[in-house]
């Protein structure tokens, strides 16, 4: 099993969450703790009754990404997760390379189609048309990293003797995760993905994010299976991606070794990949304590 955390982007609150040097050393207390990956979501406008409901803050996550990668060395840096309708297809294939090239191939760039209305809206996208153009976006990901010249026709865009250089670091080239609980996006994972990420959600909630509900392992399990069948039907083998999934059991009252036991039944359904519990809301050292004890109790233990 390995871990991801994700950087909690905050302004006002006063935890100095947003202190370039406590940028550093949170990366350097995960990296050094074990944690394989670091993370930053995807939300270039979002309405503001959103965020006052809850919703989350964030850096533009090839920016913050970089600076984590010149801060560490050997912790992946990821999207997780980055709205791939909200841009040209090649713009973003520019972002994801040069944030590889310069993180010496430590990229994991987890993709998804979205689902803030007002955010598409303000970026002049058709919400409508997401799925479509998510599609779309990778399909050219993937042809742009395999040519030497891309012609490709887009639905707003043609390429005729396009070359993306330098290339990425990783060949062919960094690992697609796929976010997602429909089984669109599992068709997805299936043709062009090194990774799904699904959600554990009730339906309340997944209605909200606009994704089918996952409300328990035996429905993950059902889902996994699934996956597996659509591999084999596009010639790959069952198992070949990475699956993250959160653990049902991230409460902080909750004991270290129900959390192993936790993250233990999700590797059995196959789950490769897992959250590591944070609370940023007592501001950086408070959740840096919690983030060490974490590693030593609960990383440690599932390593």
């Amino acid at each position: 099993m390995k871990f991801l955390v994700e950087y909690p982007v905050r302004s006002g609150d006063g935890g100095g969450w947003l202190e370039p040097e406590n940028l550093v050393r949170f990366a350097r207390a995960a990296e050094a703790g074990g944690i394989d990956a670091i993370a930053l979501t995807d939300h270039p406008a979002p309405p503001r009754r959103w965020l006052e409901a809850g919703g989350h803050e964030t850096l533009d996550p090839f920016v913050g990404l970089a600076y984590f990668a010149a801060a560490t060395e050997r912790i992946a840096l990821m999207t997780h997760l980055v709205v791939a309708p909200y841009r040209n297809p090649l713009l973003m294939a520019k972002a994801m390379t040069s944030l590889d090239v310069v993180s010496g191939g430590r990229t994991i760039f987890a993709l998804g189609a979205g689902y803030l209305r007002s955010e598409f809206r303000a970026l002049g996208v058709d919400f409508d048309d997401r799925n479509d153009l998510f599609d779309e976006s990778l399909s050219a990901l993937t042809a742009v990293w395999s040519s030497e010249v891309l012609d490709f026709d887009g639905r707003g865009f043609t390429a005729r003797g396009q070359v993306l250089s330098p290339g990425p670091r990783q060949r062919p080239h960094p690992p697609i995760w796929i976010g997602g609980n429909s089984a669109r996006a599992r068709e997805r994972v299936a043709r062009w993905g090194q990774g799904w990420s699904p959600m554990l959600a009730p339906a309340g909630l997944s209605r909200a994010a606009r994704t089918a509900a996952l409300e328990s392992l035996d429905d993950l399990a059902v889902l996994v299976d699934d996956l597996g069948d659509r591999l084999e039907a596009h010639g790959r083998h069952r198992g070949a991606v990475d699956i993250c999934v959160a653990s049902p059991l991230r409460d902080q009252d909750v004991g270290a070794a129900a959390k192993v036991e936790a993250i233990e039944a999700l590797a059995a359904l196959g789950v490769t990949w897992t959250y590591a519990d944070l609370d940023p809301s007592g501001g950086v050292d408070a959740a840096l304590e919690h983030l060490e004890a974490f590693c030593r109790d609960v990383v440690a233990a599932v390593a």
